[in-house]
């Protein structure tokens, strides 16, 4: 991709069922994923968590075409949702995300950047580990991201999950 065509910005309230449809889309990937199945039918995220944090949209040639939504959590930068449309995946979007929630994270003075996600497939787990995600230590799973976890085991099978993160010092 040539990355001339890509903008990040911030998100617009009226591209919030873009967005949720970007994320219905991307989740079609899913399917025939030994137990990852109910990821592809789970409702799209709710519109008022584009609120909760700060939401950052990938346009290519003026078309919304990701986004990755990032929240200061226990001290760290905490990408809450990160997606791209399946007919951009492996283009360079998701990886200028990451360089985007690294600034911001950077910025507020944050000391790293955590998520939770699948550990399979590629574009989950390993994707993250690309980039220098490691698995976070028990120990350094603050009170806000454990509610988080302790919800998601709510409906997930916490054992196809991980936390993961990078910090820096």
């Amino acid at each position: 991709m040539d990355h001339h065509d890509l903008n990040l910005r911030p998100f617009r309230f009226e591209e919030i069922e873009t967005l949720r449809s970007i994320e219905k889309s991307a989740r079609l990937r899913y399917a025939g994923w030994d137990g990852l199945e109910m990821v592809v039918d789970a409702p799209s995220i709710a519109a008022e968590r584009f609120l909760s944090g700060e939401t950052v949209v990938a346009e290519i040639d003026g078309k919304c075409v990701g986004y990755v939504l990032m929240q200061p959590l226990d001290g760290l930068m905490y990408i809450a949702s990160i997606m791209v449309a399946a007919d951009f995946s492996g283009s360079g979007v998701g990886a200028a995300f990451l360089d985007v929630v690294k600034s911001r994270a950077r910025d507020l003075k944050l000391s790293g950047v955590m998520l939770t996600t699948f550990r399979a497939p590629r574009w989950n787990g390993p994707w993250f580990r690309k980039y220098g995600f490691e698995p976070m230590p028990e120990e350094r799973i603050g009170p806000c991201l454990r509610a988080i976890l302790d919800r998601h085991a709510t409906v997930l099978d916490m054992s196809k999950r991980e936390t993961l993160w990078v910090e820096w010092h």
